[in-house]
């Protein structure tokens, strides 16, 4: 019998690639990926505010509202820290896994549906192939040794466990015989990447000159990184290698810092602003975008502004602007002087606001710095009959397909590529 599975990812890119690596897992027992009536059904669930929590609870109840006959499976960092009954059934017929240990929880749907000669294809010849179907997330590691004050990641992953470098350069290669073209690095805590194995060798840069040496490369893009992990030889392996995209997602999270003690962050603004002059002069088109959050436990309006100004400062080319909402088993959920949600949304959108300002300058300005030259884009979708076209710098061009030459049966077919229009 062909059995049929779905899974929903939930959260950040490392969520995506661990979903993916399920799919493949379970396609290599036999089961095909399919909406229509499955017979297995997994949540990738993601815990990191309140807001996100309620998502996957709704989630959860439309999919089992949905797919009645089916196994309903719940995986993630949701139950990792909020169910003492992981790898039961609950008294819904819901199963509750967790974080990691697949090749348990793989040998259970074996079990399940009566598999058990099936063998199970590994990462190691296989691909985890996500929904975004021009580039491949590959992720480097798991876990984080921070702690901030409003994040449960270390709860719900544990300690920093990385991949072995070989491991990565190997899948890396794969995903480039597919025919893509952008491999992101993607981690809870991609700059600490290697510091586990403590043997001097395995770090982030290592990693970047292994895949640099690879034949064929398109490009790679760095995910979020941490501002004190950005260090002179990352910057240097990044100005003397045109295949690492401009582009750098570096969490500020508060421009206050006052905020950024009582949040555990590992850094000052001064020390953030340092670095930053530092990338700019070495990069001075890079594109820095990052992360925000509105309304920590303690934020006056003075120290609301005082992010905002920061911000101008800086000038990201972009920010994610989060609303605090954590989750209750994390220090700051207890925290004394916590903003009224009225004046959270209010900041919310006046960071929001800014940071549309701030993309258009940013855009404008690489726009005209390169005006009639040729810039590498790699073809992200088909929209109609225009094509979106993501640059190293984060944004995206999207244009009529006749502009670049292709019609729409050969512009699916370079779906993942790496093409060099003028602009």
């Amino acid at each position: 019998m062909n059995y049929k599975f779905f899974i929903q990812s939930l959260g950040c890119k490392v969520n995506q690639y661990d979903g993916a690596a399920l799919a493949a897992s379970l396609e290599s027992l036999g089961f095909c990926q399919s909406e229509l009536d499955p017979d297995l059904v997994v949540i990738n669930t993601c815990t990191v505010t309140k807001n996100a929590i309620a998502k996957d609870r709704q989630l959860l109840n439309n999919l089992k509202r949905k797919y009645p006959e089916a196994k309903l499976v719940v995986m993630g960092c949701w139950p990792q820290t909020s169910k003492d009954n992981l790898g039961t059934f609950d008294n819904e017929g819901i199963f509750w896994w967790g974080v990691g240990r697949n090749d348990e929880f793989l040998a259970m749907v074996k079990d399940w549906f009566s598999l058990k000669d099936q063998s199970i294809e590994s990462l190691e010849s296989g691909l985890a192939l996500t929904n975004d179907w021009s580039r491949y997330f590959l992720k480097v590691g798991d876990g984080c040794n921070q702690f901030c004050a409003y994040c449960l990641i270390p709860y719900a992953r544990g300690r920093i466990k990385s991949r072995p470098l070989d491991e990565l350069v190997s899948e890396a290669r794969r995903a480039m015989e597919t025919g893509l073209s952008e491999i992101v690095l993607a981690g809870i805590h991609l700059g600490r990447y290697g510091q586990d194995f403590q043997d001097g060798k395995t770090s982030l840069n290592n990693l970047l000159r292994a895949l640099l040496a690879l034949p064929g490369l398109g490009r790679i893009r760095l995910s979020s990184i941490e501002i004190n992990e950005v260090d002179d030889e990352l910057v240097s392996l990044m100005k003397n290698n045109s295949k690492i995209c401009c582009h750098l997602h570096i969490s500020l999270q508060s421009g206050c810092d006052k905020i950024l003690s009582a949040m555990r962050r590992p850094y000052d603004t001064e020390y953030f602003r340092q670095r930053v002059d530092l990338i700019r002069r070495e990069l001075p088109d890079m594109a820095i975008t990052t992360d925000i959050i509105v309304g920590f436990p303690g934020e006056e309006e003075k120290d609301f502004l005082d992010t905002v100004e920061f911000s101008r400062e800086i000038g990201f080319s972009k920010i994610h602007v989060f609303p605090f909402s954590a989750h209750e088993k994390t220090p700051a959920f207890s925290m004394e002087n916590q903003v009224i949600t009225k004046e959270i949304k209010s900041r919310a959108k006046t960071l929001r606001d800014l940071s549309l300002k701030m993309e258009a300058k940013y855009r404008q300005e690489i726009i005209e710095k390169y005006q009639g030259q040729l810039l590498p884009v790699v073809l992200e979708a088909i929209i109609g009959n225009k094509a979106r076209l993501k640059t190293e710098f984060y944004f995206d061009f999207l244009l009529p397909l006749s502009s670049i030459g292709f019609g729409v049966e050969t512009a699916e077919k370079n779906i993942g590529k790496l093409l060099t229009i003028k602009i």
